[in-house]
């Protein structure tokens, strides 16, 4: 449990700051700021990985590299939106860039408030499986033991309990089975076949709604600076490490190419549904695309929030119940070990 703490609080920790090294570099885009150095500035003011990604991207930035090299080579966070500021900068005060920026802060903030206290209390509910899973093992292995050199003194009760005790560890262990299977493939969703992401439980169709806020939003911020739509996807599709992201980005892109209207071409490689491609496409006739994207990010930021509530709300006492039936089955193994060996050896 103590690792799972630590873990969420270095992932959030690393999300922060992946805010902030955006917003930086966007307010250094209209100056004459040097972008290496700002990286190793940012480094050397981080406690997370991000320390390293930065000056492995100002490394590369110095050896002549692109900037959209750099930025996919080193993992440094950098967002579609930004890198378009970066590309299209035009000299400008530093006070400009900062109220320029300012405009965009409030759009940064799409990971809800409750999203580090429902991760970890996934990983305690997880934590507590395992640790009962594992006391269970070593439980069993003794009482398997003991049965085995006091046969005589049970007089066959010990096959019942045999019998009884394999049917609840077969069935605990099935199902924790499943649950790591499924754990494992959640962490390593990214690198999973985008045909195999939907049908992942929860997770599969949550980490879509996390990367379509992830795009959606840098669109929003790149389309109000003035940035052309197909450059904006390009950008996703090379600098992008998720899959999902980049395959949709270029899909996207050479549709808008071709003529087709943004809200249609995100419709066409499924970034949004046919109801959210109507609200952006009435937006788009009102000059206001900007602010319906923003909107539809925060929609889908609320129910995700709201969903994963509700699935903690019931997932957590069921789970708790399914333990406490498995712990209690071990003690009353327990106790039927210790009340046959009393009466056998009397």
């Amino acid at each position: 449990m103590l690792i799972g703490t630590v873990f969420v609080a270095r992932r959030w920790t690393y999300l922060d700051e992946a805010e902030s090294l955006n917003r930086w570099m966007r307010m250094a885009a209209g100056t004459r700021a040097s972008y290496p150095a700002l990286a190793e500035s940012l480094a050397n003011g981080s406690t997370s990985r991000i320390a390293c990604q930065a000056k492995s991207f100002s490394a590369r930035l110095m050896r002549g590299e692109s900037l959209v090299n750099a930025v996919r080579r080193s993992k440094l966070p950098v967002s579609v939106d930004t890198l378009a500021a970066i590309q299209h900068a035009q000299p400008q005060s530093t006070a400009a860039s900062a109220k320029e920026t300012s405009r965009f802060e409030d759009i940064d903030a799409t990971t809800p408030a409750s999203a580090p206290i429902i991760a970890e209390q996934f990983i305690y509910l997880l934590a507590t499986m395992f640790l009962a899973w594992g006391m269970g093992f070593f439980v069993q292995s003794y009482l398997f033991e003991m049965f085995d050199e006091f046969t005589e003194e049970f007089n066959g009760s010990s096959s019942k309990f045999d019998v009884a005790m394999q049917t609840i560890t077969m069935v605990y262990e099935t199902i924790m089975i499943v649950l790591s299977i499924w754990f494992v493939m959640a962490i390593l969703i990214r690198w999973q076949p985008n045909w195999l992401i939907r049908w992942i439980p929860w997770f599969g169709k949550d980490a879509i709604a996390r990367w379509r806020c992830e795009l959606l939003r840098s669109l929003a911020i790149g389309i109000r600076a003035g940035h052309a739509e197909p450059e904006l996807l390009s950008l996703a599709a090379q600098s992008s490490r998720v899959r999902w992201i980049r395959k949709r980005c270029r899909k996207a892109s050479r549709l808008i190419e071709n003529g087709t209207p943004l809200p249609v071409a995100l419709r066409n490689s499924r970034v949004v549904t046919s109801k959210e491609q109507s609200w952006l496409t009435s937006a788009a006739g009102n000059h206001h695309l900007p602010s319906a994207i923003n909107q539809l990010v925060d929609n889908i930021m609320r129910r995700r929030s709201l969903r994963w509530k509700l699935r903690m709300s019931w997932l957590v006492p069921l789970a708790t119940v399914f333990v406490g039936i498995y712990v209690t089955a071990h003690i009353v193994a327990v106790f039927h070990f210790l009340n046959g060996l009393t009466r056998g050896l009397s």
